[in-house]
């Protein structure tokens, strides 16, 4: 591992950066103060029994406040990188948090008292050594590994701060390109970077914090497992029997590979039929046309004004083999549960809104998720498949319906 000093500057505009993470700032107000204001020259006394704990990048500070009622708030002042910064708290609190320090090093607190006339007390001045940052934490916590078509990305934050996390990736020229960022307070986070072919090639990492710190870069060189998005020409319906056949408006199922999504003017997709009398669970099926190490599928809602809602899927199970043991029309082997003794199950899943709002309510990030489509990935130590079938569990407005833009199922076709 190779690291270099990197500046998002070159690849991605820091004012977005900082615009995104001030948003999650909470800014330390001081109360305001009840009925006249004084108007004395009189300062307060000074902050007793002052302890500083050191913590990720920080510190916590506790202290007893003077016994006097003409008292409007503790102010906290210290340098860091030729910067004067001034953390407030107010008098309800006994208590005070300073962050945002990128590297450990010692830093000097000037913590003072101020009066309703913003008379200052004598500072208690005290320094301390913070420990490492969170940024750094996240930094130390990188794994990086190869996956089909690209590298997964695992971290951890066990500050749980908000950070902007640049990926990127080499072109075919040698030169690392932005290709992600990703804005993240998780405890632990992953995110893949797919797209790519089996060639080596150098993938990197850059963390900035809403203090503008920016770390180091990680690099890693890696060769992608090799994947191709499977043919969609050769996709087919085999409609087994208790798959959801019906069809609402002319769209049949065949409209989910034929590679258009969402006409501005109007949908398209598939679309079953509400009234057609299925039940819960619902099913449909994909002859895949060949025999594939399947990796993943990606899935994209009906789009317009229905993203996360109506038919669109949200629970369902996705099941795989390489040949059907019983004829389409077995209405009792389908019908029942029987057939999942000769399919594999490949993947769980469940479509998540980011903001967690009910539908109707969609964030930019909800919608910057449903517009990149929804990725699943398929267990890997089964055998290569031909066919994969859909058990919907729930849909977003719990109906016995479906519909859907498009579908890519990804996989090794060698």
């Amino acid at each position: 591992m190779e690291k270099i000093v990197f500046s998002l500057n070159r690849t991605f505009p820091k004012g977005t950066v900082l615009l995104f993470l001030l948003s999650f700032v909470v800014l330390s107000c001081s109360e305001l103060p009840v009925g006249q204001t004084p108007t004395d020259n009189v300062p307060p006394a000074p902050l007793k029994n002052v302890v500083i704990t050191p913590t990720n990048g920080g510190a916590h500070i506790t202290y007893s406040l003077p016994n006097e009622d003409d008292i409007s708030y503790v102010k906290c002042e210290f340098t860091y990188n030729g910067k004067l910064r001034t953390v407030r708290s107010s008098i309800y609190k006994n208590y005070m948090e300073v962050d945002g320090i990128g590297d450990p090093e010692e830093i000097e607190l000037k913590l003072y008292v101020v009066d309703h006339s913003e008379n200052v007390s004598q500072p208690h001045v005290q320094k301390f050594l913070p420990l490492d940052s969170p940024m750094k934490a996240i930094f130390n916590s990188f794994r990086v590994e190869p996956t089909f078509g690209g590298v997964v990305i695992t971290w951890d934050n066990p500050a749980k701060a908000m950070v902007g996390i640049s990926i990127l990736a080499a072109n075919d020229r040698g030169e690392l390109e932005l290709k992600d960022m990703i804005f993240s307070s998780l405890v632990s986070d992953s995110k893949r970077l797919r797209g790519f072919d089996t060639q080596k090639r150098t993938f990197a990492l850059s963390i900035t914090d809403k203090y503008e710190n920016i770390s180091d870069t990680f690099k890693m060189e890696l060769e992608p497992y090799y994947e191709v998005m499977l043919d969609k020409s050769r996709f087919v319906s085999p409609a087994l029997a208790g798959d959801n056949v019906s069809v609402n408006d002319n769209r049949p199922l065949e409209k989910i590979w034929d590679g258009v999504l969402d006409d501005p003017d109007k949908y398209h997709g598939w679309h079953t039929d509400a009234a057609a009398g299925y039940t819960i669970p619902q099913h449909f099926t994909i002859d895949l046309g060949i025999r594939a190490q399947l990796t993943h599928i990606v899935i994209f809602q009906r789009g317009e004004i229905y993203p996360y809602a109506q038919h669109n899927l949200r629970l369902f199970d996705i099941w795989g083999t390489d040949e059907l043991a019983h004829p389409r029309d077995d209405a009792a082997y389908y019908d029942s549960n029987e057939w999942k003794k000769d399919w594999t199950l490949l993947s769980q899943c469940e479509v998540v809104k980011p903001s967690g709002l009910p539908p109707g309510t969609n964030t930019p990030e909800d919608l910057a998720a449903h517009r990149a489509g929804f990725d699943f990935e398929f267990r890997q130590d089964v055998a290569k498949m031909r066919y994969i079938r859909f058990e919907v569990h729930d849909t977003w407005a719990h109906t016995p319906a479906m519909h859907m833009a498009e579908l890519s199922v990804y996989g090794d076709d060698r």
